[in-house]
């Protein structure tokens, strides 16, 4: 259903560019003189568009646990600029999904599949918490550490340089289906 989703979107963006005399791959307008701008194929185009955004909402939501990213909903991500907490790589993300038909992420979901990638660990702290950390393998993939304070306690927070946010988005799916 995720896979229908995404031709039936992308399907309709193509259609709706052309009834508006927009060539989809070069985004020039479409000479005059061209069997597409005839009024007819404008209604019928435009009518093709209207039927497949009736076809999308009646697509359910998600069923928990389900998401799903388009190629291009990836390509507007757009993360805060230096290093940044795994909350933080998932609000990005989660700026650009549509909440009608998928799960929102969190970062607690990526570091679960990154733990079990063997990218990141986790330890137990004296006072009994989880916390995640990173490994011998974390800084090739763009996944480091810097010692914090917070109540006057220390503590290592994992951080995503710009390697590991192009590491995130690019592998999204395998990370979050490993």
């Amino acid at each position: 259903m995720k896979h229908d989703y995404e031709k039936l979107d992308e399907s309709k963006k193509i259609l709706y560019k052309i009834a508006h005399g927009i060539d989809p791959i070069t985004n020039a307008p479409i000479k005059n003189e061209s069997f597409i701008n005839d009024p007819r194929v404008i209604r019928s185009l435009f009518f093709l568009v209207d039927y497949i955004d009736a076809e999308l909402a009646k697509i359910p939501r998600s069923k928990k646990g389900d998401f799903f990213i388009t190629k291009e909903q990836k390509s507007h991500v757009k993360f805060p600029s230096g290093e940044i907490g795994i909350n933080d790589c998932a609000k990005a993300i989660n700026d650009v999904i549509d909440i009608r038909l998928v799960k929102r992420i969190s970062g607690t979901m990526i570091n679960k599949q990154l733990k079990k990638m063997g990218i990141l660990n986790e330890v137990k702290t004296e006072d009994g918490k989880i916390r995640t950390i990173t490994n011998e393998k974390s800084e090739g993939y763009g996944i480091i550490s810097r010692i914090r304070f917070f109540d006057n306690r220390q503590y290592e927070q994992v951080l995503f340089n710009d390697l590991g946010k192009k590491f995130l988005i690019e592998n999204l799916e395998k990370i979050l289906n490993y």
